[in-house]
């Protein structure tokens, strides 16, 4: 029996109705009639998987091979310019539903690249390493990821000539450079892996680290600033899309050399390097002390002096919260606890720059701040092609007494 899909969700899953019930078909398109595989049913839905498709315009075959298994590009069967509009209209949709705001998202930014990831992790099953199929521990043995540099795939096809035992996972990162960060995670590591043919090699044995090669960071760029990347920790993976998106930043912040600019989540401290040329101080917030040892280590490879980086949770921080003029957030998946609304609600800055990775945390957090602040515009960039993946820029404005 065949079903005409309706609409996609926020996942680009293709939806329709089977026995009153509504169903979830991967691999599916609006208008399209296909004929599905249950895979799985819940009290209120079914999961299914598309199997004779009669396609639509904005189908394209994906370029994967291992496209229909991985799942981590999800909407790879979208022509690109399908991808945007869905992305777009994704953040639309949850702004008004969750937080009924609505004209303020303006075009996406699309990505100039597709093979933008500069790391990947990589997990390790029978020797053999690959992505696990999504929702199981089911290994894909793959040669190389389309989603990832071409440096990146270089190394997946050296360690395919490997056995790989007692290692549970393979990370690998790469900079501007095209230098490699190589990781191996495990209980007993073989030191033939110790020869490969990359810049840094680091183990992880037993949770203890030691580097075998190199060092366990490098040095990558974004824009005119240099930034320190150690082995585990938050670099953004589009090295391209990010330089777009902190344009925007720039742009809407509109410093004049005057502002005191607090940079929350701050991470390496990425976002408030590259404001502090325009601004009178900066202070960024961070709680993981690792990232703030680099953020202060950026400091200084980028030569700034009017930043300040404090390594604490945002939301208990109060101290910073003081006649600033600019808040910039970038906080991760979860969004703003309440203190954080709390501490930020009660300063009343006259602007904020609020980045988010995921739209339903967005709205949640701006159907709080809308009460003080106007939301003058959301900005979708496309940092994550071919997956359900989008980052957002809003620029929010204190609302006049």
């Amino acid at each position: 029996m065949s079903y005409v899909i309706d609409r996609l969700d926020d996942l680009g899953r293709g939806i329709t109705s089977v026995d009153g019930k509504t169903c979830f078909v991967s691999n599916a398109l609006p208008q399209e009639e296909v004929e599905i595989e249950i895979v799985g049913e819940k009290k209120k839905y079914l999961d299914a998987r598309a199997i004779n498709i009669k396609e639509c315009n904005d189908r394209r075959e994906p370029i994967c091979p291992f496209f229909l298994e991985c799942g981590g590009c999800n909407i790879m069967h979208m022509k690109y310019d399908m991808q945007l509009k869905f992305k777009e209209n994704k953040v639309k949709n949850i702004l008004n539903k969750f937080a009924s705001i609505s004209n303020v998202v303006k075009d996406i930014i699309p990505s100039k690249e597709i093979s933008y990831r500069n790391k990947v992790i990589l997990k390790v099953k029978d020797g053999k390493i690959g992505f696990f199929k999504d929702k199981t521990h089911d290994l894909i043995s793959i040669d190389k990821c389309l989603l990832c540099k071409e440096s990146i795939n270089r190394v997946i096809k050296i360690l395919n000539n490997y056995y790989l035992s007692n290692i549970e996972e393979v990370l690998i990162r790469s900079n501007y450079k095209d230098e490699i960060l190589l990781c191996f995670k495990g209980s007993k590591i073989d030191k033939n892996l110790y020869d490969i043919d990359v810049d840094n090699i680091v183990i992880v044995e037993n949770n203890k680290k030691k580097i075998i090669k190199g060092n366990d960071f490098f040095i990558d760029k974004i824009g005119n600033k240099l930034f320190k990347v150690s082995i585990d920790s938050f670099f953004q993976v589009n090295y391209i899309a990010v330089e777009e998106l902190y344009k925007i930043v720039l742009e809407y912040a509109s410093l004049t050399g005057k502002e005191k600019v607090l940079d929350l989540y701050c991470g390496t401290g990425t976002i408030g390097i590259f404001l502090s040329e325009n601004a009178k101080n900066v202070y960024g917030i961070e709680i993981n002390k690792s990232a703030v040892d680099d953020a202060n280590y950026n400091k200084e490879l980028n030569k700034i002096s009017n930043i300040d980086f404090v390594c604490n949770d945002v939301g208990h921080e109060k101290r910073r919260f003081n006649n600033v003029d600019l808040v910039v957030i970038d906080p991760p998946r979860s969004g703003l606890d309440n203190f954080a609304i709390n501490n930020i609600v009660a300063i009343l800055p006259k602007k904020i720059i609020y980045v988010s990775c995921d739209p339903v945390t967005l709205a949640r957090d701006l159907n709080i701040l809308k009460e003080k602040y106007q939301i003058k515009k959301v900005i979708p960039v496309d940092m994550f092609p071919n997956t359900y993946h989008v980052e957002c820029v809003c620029l929010l404005m204190k609302k006049k007494s």
